[in-house]
């Protein structure tokens, strides 16, 4: 018995190897076990949470809703903009249509209400040059970045500019839900998406209690006006780079989890891996870009950086390193290692066949899809030149 013990757990592979696989694997879980434990505890054991002194804070507002091709929910989104618990006096809604070939344009001009304003640009240039444009003609105090499918709920933006009245505060992100009444059928891949996002919010809210969360959901964040950056408009993620130029500046970006955007889920696998395609190409790009932000110039900030983005960006490269080095050591234990990972990637792709997901295959499927998406966005992003992001997406 103590023979066929030592042969199981005494692999014939190098110290190296069995080193490097253990790197690798610490390198893997610690972004997603070790470090949402880590900014529970510090959240709790340092706080700094946003100040709230005014009840009463109601800033002059701007809602700038990027649009391309938007006809089918324009209508619905300017509707639900101006439906929302504000006064009507302090808001203004910008529809910007960035060389919209189809009604979008036509259909903001059937909108009497002097709150929304229309500026259709003919030539398409790209969400970020139409923002640094749009930006500076905006009169709110508080500008508010939304997509033109995201759908806010009554109170949110009354809950987001609250965060304002705290001076430290540059930029505030709402929280993204999936809507089940705009997508009423929920398979696995939508549950995995909703698992993510899940996970995601819960980081990002012990995030503003212990400093400042990194970036903002694109479909719904605000900033104050004048501290607006204004970017290269071959940017990728507006959305991450925007607040974090404004967190280079010192001021705060606070989370507000009651402030809740809805969108539907997107139903297409090839839609939703060209997202996270993209996405991913913007994570290399932005972490070359505000790589002084991962210094010891505010700990805190580097911290979250290193943590939540930097290490969960290279993911699939630890992955590929756990998958091999079993091979290489060899031994019993370390071939059934290698046997599970492939068995769980299988999952993932049998997936694909399935219109209708089976929940317990979410998260073989959410989970492949998304680091081969990461890989091929690191690609992406070896081989991209600089010129204006035209196809961006939404949210």
């Amino acid at each position: 018995m103590n023979e066929i013990a030592s042969k199981l757990l005494s692999p014939p592979g190098s110290m190296l190897e069995i080193s490097l696989l253990i790197a690798a694997m610490a390198l893997f879980l610690y972004p997603l076990v070790v470090y949402p434990a880590l900014i529970v505890l510090l959240a709790w054991v340092f706080p700094r949470p946003v100040a709230k002194p005014r009840a009463d804070f109601l800033p002059s507002v701007t809602i700038i809703v990027p649009a391309y091709d938007e006809e089918a929910v324009i209508s619905e989104k300017i509707k639900n903009s101006m439906a929302i618990d504000y006064p009507a006096d302090r808001l203004e809604l910008i529809v910007a249509s960035d060389g919209s070939g189809d009604r979008t344009a036509e259909i903001v001009r059937t909108f009497l209400d002097f709150r929304v304003r229309l500026l259709d640009f003919k030539e398409r240039r790209g969400k970020l040059a139409v923002l640094n444009e749009v930006v500076p003609m905006a009169s709110g105090e508080i500008v508010v970045f939304s997509d033109a499918s995201a759908m806010l709920a009554k109170d949110a933006l009354k809950k987001l500019v609250a965060n304002f009245s705290d001076p430290s505060v540059g930029c505030v992100s709402g929280r993204y839900a999936i809507s089940h009444v705009m997508t009423p059928i929920i398979d696995g891949r939508s549950a995995g998406e909703q698992g993510y996002f899940a996970f995601e919010v819960f980081q990002r809210i012990r995030e503003s209690r212990f400093f400042s969360t990194l970036g903002a959901h694109g479909a719904f964040y605000g900033i104050r006006r004048e501290l607006y950056p204004t970017i290269p408009s071959d940017v990728v993620n507006d959305d991450f780079v925007i607040p974090m130029k404004i967190l280079e500046r010192g001021y705060r970006t606070a989370y507000e989890e009651k402030a809740v955007v809805f969108e539907r889920h997107r139903s297409s696998v090839s839609g939703e891996f060209k997202r996270r395609v993209r996405i991913s190409h913007g994570n290399f790009q932005q972490i070359v870009m505000l790589s002084p932000l991962l210094g010891l110039r505010n700990p805190r900030v580097a911290f979250v950086f290193w943590s939540h983005k930097v290490l969960r960006s290279f993911q699939p490269f630890f992955l590929g390193m756990i998958l091999v080095l079993p091979l290489m050591i060899g031994g019993p234990l370390f071939q059934l290692f290698f046997l599970l990972q492939v068995v769980f990637y299988g999952l993932g792709g049998v997936a694909l066949f399935f219109r209708l997901r089976p929940k317990f295959l979410a998260v073989p499927l959410y989970f492949a899809l998304g680091n081969v998406a990461i890989l091929a966005g690191f690609l992406r992003f070896l081989k991209s030149r600089p010129g204006p992001v035209l196809q961006w997406e939404k949210g």
